[in-house]
């Protein structure tokens, strides 16, 4: 049954619709306003929510009181002095994370003076329960998201992910807990604007940054949709690296708006006027500089953090948990992925590899197996290189070239570990850089040694016996005094290689033009370089061996600047000629891949955001790179 005051409210609602329509009718407003002066059922369960029914008597501890939604109807329009309604493209609701929605008389104070000035504007509050059922919640546009999830324990991340996806999910205005709205808060939005944030000039003009404490966008903005994507991959390798260095909200916040202004946005100068609409992602962005004027907007309160969701129980967080890891790497797993579909026929000129396989090459007691890992295109090679191949053949090992579909196959599988791939490898333009990603891939998966196609093994090596049962990774150290990636060893699971995979989709979220990026840096030995120094501390070693962040776990190293020269670990680039062997193979070595061709010269964000959101270019990016035309 309904209570007295739900009757009025329904009375109420249905005398509105019978009004509206009757004006719909006699003014002839257009049918797509309609939606605005309708409530919808959610609108209507709102309005029964609100603070005109009171909580039953218990639902609270004593001497505290349940804080109740306000709901302002038509949130999402304003009026002008004629009948039509003007859209609002932010809605005017304010979002308020909160740790508990029963609260003491002291905390009610400060919720209360957060909307008091603010007039027309639904507010609406979310506690730990809502925070749970919102991040668990499956968008299409943030696949990966779920997945951090059940590794989030900070409050504080919590919170700033929330107020994002409230954004995302609802539009309208999020601010920090510390913020109290000033006189002129009610004035900062215009009905025009797509999303609205603030810069600080600071104390004559020192300091600039963007104020990072208010945020206010219409729903599926492009601007929040970059802030989510960033802010979950850098929460992701801050929670798997115990040795990244932890950045704070506002600061993690600032640099996203020096990014997006620089990159994404057309207009890089800093903001001179006192508004400045900026054009990107088809939608645009309003900077206002409350410089000398932000207490006009805003005021700073000394309170607990009541606003800030509480830590989870666990006091480790960790996205990956390094002690349920399972090495499942068997021969015929690998047999399986690397079969090939190509005719065992190559044309004239060119020679079929064929793969080595030695069910005794992986043994519990060796750490790495003694599998090596080679790629190419096709599995149609040169002589030269088909005779190099076979200087890899040690007793022992198997040997497995894996071509295109072997690296498609392996890029298609599920990796939960890495659930940020899926989007950043459409990002990558060449070859070369798929390649870089999957031979970190291939050793976290199965572990081996990797070998660059055109590389030897050096006098030193010994045949594969200078890697002994007890290492646990191995490396020589290449001329650029960092450990080498066109020849590494691992075995499963290894934290270097996870963190080599995390580092190369790091740098492909930030790249700024994937036209443009620099495969070395991106993908390559930059990446690796990264991966070592996070899970070791340090990434110019010396001869010896290194623990990881998981001590049972660590880093053999050899060589020197000098000895890599020499190649006497490693005969690297041994192949002369090789521009014109890659090209008899129809490949392109990336030294000479140039700037790839019909390309969209966007940034990663927004390549990621037209697939997800817009559906394009995935006949063009992704895996369709790998295929004939494709470079190496």
């Amino acid at each position: 049954m309904f209570r007295n005051n739900e009757i009025r409210w329904i009375v109420t609602v249905g005398s509105v619709i019978i009004f509206m329509r009757s004006m719909n009718i006699m003014f002839n407003i257009d049918a797509s306003y309609q939606h605005l002066l309708v409530p919808s059922k959610e609108d209507f369960s709102l309005l029964l929510d609100d603070e005109s029914t009171p909580p039953p008597p218990d639902a609270c501890p004593m001497n505290t009181t349940r804080v109740q939604n306000k709901i302002f109807n038509q949130d999402n329009t304003t009026r002008t002095h004629s009948l039509v309604p003007v859209r609002v493209l932010i809605p005017k609701q304010i979002h308020i994370v909160i740790r508990s929605k029963c609260v003491t008389a002291d905390e009610m104070d400060i919720l209360s003076a957060k909307w008091e000035v603010v007039g027309g504007h639904s507010v609406l509050f979310y506690d730990e329960e809502d925070a749970i059922e919102l991040l668990a919640k499956y968008r299409p546009a943030f696949p990966q998201l779920i997945q951090l999830t059940h590794c989030l324990t900070s409050g504080v991340f919590k919170t700033e992910i929330v107020k994002l996806l409230l954004l995302w999910d609802m539009g309208g205005i999020v601010f920090d807990e510390n913020i109290v709205p000033g006189k002129m808060f009610a004035n900062i939005i215009e009905n025009t604007d797509q999303g609205l944030f603030l810069f600080n000039g600071g104390i004559n003009n020192k300091g600039n940054t963007f104020y990072s404490e208010y945020m206010a966008a219409a729903p599926a903005h492009p601007i929040i949709y970059t802030l989510l994507q960033k802010t979950v991959a850098d929460l992701f390798i801050q929670y798997t690296n115990r040795s990244f260095i932890l950045l704070t909200p506002k600061e993690r916040k600032s640099a996203y708006f020096d990014f997006i202004m620089k990159y994404i946005f057309t207009n890089s100068a800093e903001p001179k006027g006192r508004r400045m609409i900026y054009s990107g992602m088809n939608q645009s962005v309003t900077i206002m500089n409350i410089t000398n004027e932000e207490s006009q907007y805003f005021l700073h309160a000394s309170f607990p953090h009541i606003l800030e969701l509480g830590d989870s129980e666990a006091t480790d967080a960790a996205c990956l948990d390094w002690n349920e890891l399972k090495d499942e790497t068997t021969i015929s797993s690998l047999q399986t992925l690397v079969h090939s579909s190509q005719v065992r026929k190559c044309v004239d000129g060119l020679y079929y590899i064929q793969d080595i396989v030695n069910p005794q090459s992986i043994s519990p007691s060796r750490k790495i197996p003694k599998i090596i890992h080679l790629t190419s295109k096709t599995r149609c090679v040169t002589k030269a290189f088909a005779d190099n191949v076979k200087t890899w053949y040690f007793d022992g090992y198997s040997v497995f070239l894996h071509d295109d579909e072997a690296i498609a196959r392996l890029y298609s599988r599920d990796w939960p570990e890495f659930p940020l791939l899926k989007d950043t490898i459409n990002c990558i333009t060449s070859g070369a850089g798929f390649a870089d990603i999957w031979r970190y891939l291939i050793l976290w998966k199965y572990g081996g040694i990797y070998t660059d196609l055109d590389n030897a093994p050096g006098p030193l090596f010994q045949n594969g016996t200078l890697i002994k049962d007890d290492d646990d990774a191995f490396f020589e150290v290449e001329a650029a005094k960092f450990p080498s990636q066109y020849f590494l060893a691992a075995s499963p699971q290894h934290p270097a290689m996870y963190m080599a995979v995390q580092s190369a989709i790091q740098h492909l979220f930030n790249e700024q033009n994937i036209v443009k990026q620099y495969v070395p840096l991106t993908t390559g030995p930059g990446a690796l370089k990264w991966g070592v120094h996070y899970a070791v501390g340090n990434a110019y070693l010396v001869p010896g061996k290194y623990t990881s962040f998981d001590s049972r776990r660590s880093i053999t190293i050899v060589g020197n600047r000098t000895a890599a020269m020499r190649r006497i670990y490693i005969n690297r680039g041994c192949i002369k000629s090789t521009r014109d062997e890659y090209v008899s193979m129809n490949m392109t070595h990336y030294h000479y891949a140039g700037r790839q061709q019909g390309l969209p010269e966007k940034s990663c964000i927004e390549i990621i955001y037209d697939m997800n959101i817009h559906g394009k270019y995935s006949d063009l990016l992704g895996l369709n790179r790998l295929s004939p035309r494709a470079s190496a």
